[in-house]
């Protein structure tokens, strides 16, 4: 693994109050995903809310991507592996959001990959899937309004029975392969989340998760925030979750 170092440059885009569709391309994996709801943590708030599909994403990759042990106990994750559950876990959701505000745990964000992929299963009429799916939309874009708060969603194809998420989001960003690194771009001409995040240069890197630990690290050092200089990968078990899996006062 070849690599340039890191600069004053490098950032992720910063994520805005209400309803973010995002979109990654799959060589690109979760990394993106989980950088992004790293660096919000950095940023913004205590705390990071999770409603996970089926483990679509493995919470070893946040682990491994994380500066510091420390924030993982900021990620509370919970996982619904059927439809019926995944949208309980959803409906649940503001009252766990406003509890935490309640005991002054400030919120930064909530996160739900691949919304529609159990909405999928052959055990759901299609019809009734769209419908679970739209209202479960509408709570979370609630929860955005009165909170004030970021809700990242991404999607497992772009087709009919997801197309309502590209439809609530108030702006899709979309996480592309270059050949000089990943690039995000923004649907929102207002925007400036248009973000080459590895310039052109002699170096190279092929391990996707050390180049968006560096870049977290670099963030967390610009925030005066923790950073594990030991070099030891933080365990899996170190995130939040329990199994649909609920973690506690859910």
């Amino acid at each position: 693994m070849h690599r340039d170092q890191p600069h004053g440059g490098v950032e992720l885009p910063t994520l805005e109050s209400g309803v973010t569709l995002l979109e990654i391309d799959a060589d690109l994996g979760a990394e993106p995903l989980c950088a992004l709801v790293l660096d919000q943590l950095l940023t913004s708030g205590d705390h990071a809310f999770w409603v996970d599909a089926g483990g679509h994403v493995q919470t070893s990759t946040l682990a491994t991507l994380a500066p510091h042990p420390q924030f993982l106990e900021r990620i509370t994750v919970a996982r619904g592996f059927t439809a019926y559950q995944h949208a309980s876990l959803l409906d649940r959701l503001p009252r766990i959001v406003s509890n935490a505000a309640l005991e002054r745990t400030d919120p930064a964000l909530v996160v739900v990959p691949a919304m529609d992929l159990l909405y999928r299963e052959d055990d759901i009429a299609r019809e009734h899937a769209q419908e679970l799916l739209v209202q479960r939309l509408a709570t979370l874009a609630g929860l955005a309004r009165e909170r004030d708060l970021p809700i990242v969603l991404t999607r497992t194809r772009d087709d009919e029975l997801s197309a309502p998420l590209e439809a609530a989001a108030g702006e899709t960003l979309t996480c592309q392969s270059t050949p000089f690194g990943p690039r995000f771009t923004s649907d929102d001409t207002e925007s400036d989340a248009e973000t080459l995040v590895y310039r052109t240069g002699d170096g190279w890197l092929q391990t996707t998760l050390a180049f968006w630990r560096e870049i977290l690290q670099h963030r967390a050092r610009a925030v005066d925030a923790p950073v594990d200089t030991a070099g030891e990968t933080p365990s899996a078990s170190s995130t939040s979750t329990t199994s649909p899996v609920t973690p506690e006062r859910w």
